[in-house]
Order: structure tokens, then sequence, then C-alpha cells
């Protein structure tokens, strides 16, 4: 009983603490991206002036707001899907994950980033690992762990209706029976009747 409990408390709270780790590491990507691609816009010669270059006056070789766009299109599709929607299936992952490794292969190799500095290595790579390491942990750790806990519950549940129907009722007042008291010494006043009706031969 004490596990069904914990286990009900899980299920009241929503979402699993793994889920929510995962929720967190999202979250951590999209800041993390967030904060390299600000801190390249201040060294490639001061925020608005770089802002302004590679937002409004975009170019597909050399700027890299797309690759901060990817960050935020993996974060919304993520936890819209595993936060908000709680999906126990991988296809949201796969799919997120399929977009910037195609997207990022074909900015390395048709654009111009590596002629812009350290940049040019770091954002790419750094996108294309985070996106692998979540996959990586819905898939292994996640969703099998959930698996397994529901299973964990399900075990209990049905070991405690077991056990409920094996434990006898209890008993009303009307359903118990004594038979009356014997009085003392009839034993011994029926075997001694018993002798005396027995003829004399």
């Amino acid at each position: 009983m004490a596990r069904i409990e914990s286990y009900d408390g899980r299920e009241k709270k929503g979402i699993s603490d793994v889920r929510r780790t995962f929720c967190l590491f999202v979250t951590f990507d999209l800041l993390f991206v967030t904060l390299l691609w600000i801190i390249e816009l201040n060294v490639n010669g001061g925020i608005e002036t770089t802002l302004e270059k590679e937002v409004l006056q975009y170019d597909y070789y050399s700027s890299y707001f797309d690759i901060f766009l990817l960050a935020v299109f993996r974060f919304k599709v993520l936890i819209l899907a595993y936060a908000m929607c709680r999906l126990r299936h991988w296809w949201a992952i796969a799919f997120t994950t399929a977009v910037t490794s195609a997207f990022l292969l074909a900015k390395v190799i048709l654009s111009k980033l590596f002629s812009q500095g350290a940049f040019g290595y770091v954002l790419p790579i750094i996108s294309f690992i985070l996106a692998w390491i979540e996959t990586w942990f819905l898939d292994f750790k996640v969703l099998p762990q959930e698996a397994e806990e529901e299973n964990r519950l399900l075990l209990a549940q049905d070991a405690s209706e077991r056990a409920a129907l094996l434990q006898p009722g209890l008993l009303s007042d009307g359903q118990f029976y004594s038979p009356p008291e014997s009085v003392a010494g009839s034993d011994e006043e029926s075997e001694e009747k018993q002798d005396s009706e027995k003829p004399v031969v």
C-alpha cells in the first residue's frame, strides 16, 4: 500500500522527475546557444550593428541567426511535445534531431562560417551535440524509466487486489455461532448411564 501511495503521488504531480530533467536540459540548450550567439554578436563589432547585419540583412552563407532559430525550433517542439502534451513516443525528438542534423550539415558544407573565426566552428558543433544528447537522454533514460515505473505500479496494484480477494472478510455479529456450554461432569454421567443400561450376563 505504501508503494501504491508513492506511485499515486507521482501521478498527481503530472510529470516525472526524469522528464522534468529532460525539459530543463532542453531549456539549457536554448539558453546556451543564445548566449553563444550574443557573444558572437559582440565579438564581430557590437550587438546593434551585427544584429542588423545578421537579421535584417540575413545571408545564409555568413549568418549565425539561423542556428539560433534552430535552437528556438527545438525548444518549442520538444517542450510542447514532452512537457505540455506529455508524449511517450520518440517521434518528436527524432524529427527535431533530423532537421537539426540536416540543416547544420548543409550549412557547414555550403556556408563560409569557417572563415569567420572560432564561432564558425563552435556554434554548429555545439548545436549538433546538444540535439543528439537530448535524443539519447529521452530514448535511453526518460521513456524506459517511465515505462518501468508504470509497470511497477500495475504490478503493485495487481498484488494488492489479489491480497484483498484472498483475505477473509469480516464477519458480522449475526454470523457468529457458538455451541451451548456443556455442564461440568456431563461426560462422566453419560458413561455411568451407559454402563447401567448394559444387560447383566
